[in-house]
């Protein structure tokens, strides 16, 4: 065998660490990138793993099948009382998709005066985040009815005490199919009715875009308690995050002829992703975009205009990138 010679090994040193330099930058460039991306605020890539999607109705339904390991994700109201009772997990959401949801009176200004506004308003006052929860919680989890809830509520606050009251006339008051929304509801007609308003009550007609915006602009509705992020959102997809203040404005060039928005609460529910502590842990999960990483296909549960909803599947897929399948 041939013997290099010692002054041309350097040379040959150099010549093969620039030839592995060049065969790993080749290697590099057929590596996929990192799917999550790392941009804040906005998305950064796609999940490598597309998720189930599983319609179900909103509240109860929805809190037992993650109870029972039906789907592994939910799509929840944040002030449901069920994620606290069982110590679930809200995931963060890091990149702002979910806006300003404070629950507000949507109403018909032919058939509310406003005397029935301003007693409208009085509720809106006194609703907390903190106190929806707990109201909410005696519903879902004590089992009691929305309308004695609603109405212990009403009592505490003293807003059913009326010395002499002045309204009249027929009103209608409707909600969603879910447990805060009637709740809401309750409270509005038993306040109307203190006042001598002839109040009726129907309760969890189904969703806002199927049934209870639609039956406002028809007149069978006169009031409806609205939340006003997604309330923007169903009337432009395009929206923005906004403000309560923000938000109201919004709306109010949006809204059909013969609506209007009263007084936004400070309560606030937003849609929210949940999963129980056992599977936070197992996933490492804190955050929506921590999803980015996970690799298996995880269901998540959640009410059957989610894939129609910019603030539910279609804005989790543009924000976050994550995919979901069905």
């Amino acid at each position: 065998m041939t013997t290099m010679p010692a002054r041309l090994r350097p040379l040959l040193a150099l010549v093969l660490a620039g030839a592995l330099a060049l065969a790993g930058c080749a290697d590099s460039s057929t590596v996929e990138t990192d799917p999550g991306g790392t941009g804040a605020g906005g998305g950064g890539g796609e999940a490598a793993t597309a998720f189930g999607f599983q319609p179900l109705e909103p509240g109860a339904v929805t809190v037992t099948a993650l109870e029972q390991g039906d789907i592994d994700l939910a799509v929840l109201f944040s002030t449901v009382g069920a994620i606290a009772a069982n110590d679930w997990v809200v995931l963060d959401d890091d990149r702002g998709l979910q806006g300003s949801e404070n629950i507000t009176p949507l109403v018909r200004t032919e058939a509310v005066d406003e005397a029935a506004a301003e007693v409208l308003d009085q509720v809106s006052a006194a609703l907390t985040t903190e106190g929806i929860t707990e109201l909410n919680q005696r519903v879902d989890g004590d089992k009691e009815d929305p309308a004695v809830v609603a109405r212990d509520f009403l009592e505490a606050e003293g807003l059913l005490e009326v010395a002499d009251p002045q309204g009249s006339g027929p009103l209608t008051v409707g909600s969603a199919n879910f447990t805060e929304s009637t709740i809401v509801a309750h409270m509005y007609a038993e306040a109307l009715r203190a006042h001598g308003y002839d109040v009726t009550v129907e309760a969890n007609l189904g969703s806002r875009e199927q049934v209870t915006y639609p039956s406002l602009v028809s007149g069978e509705l006169d009031i409806v308690p609205e939340y006003l992020q997604s309330l923007l959102a169903f009337l432009d997809p395009e929206a923005e995050s906004v403000s309560p203040e923000g938000g109201v404005e919004r709306i109010e060039a949006l809204l059909a002829e013969g609506l209007t928005l009263l007084e936004p609460s400070e309560a606030q529910d937003q849609n929210a992703l949940v999963v129980t502590r056992e599977t936070a842990e197992q996933y490492d999960l804190q955050a929506v975009s921590d999803l980015l990483e996970v690799s298996e296909p995880l269901v998540l549960g959640g009410p059957p205009e989610c894939p129609e909803r910019p603030l539910c599947l279609p804005g989790y897929e543009e924000v976050y990138g994550l995919r979901f399948d069905g």
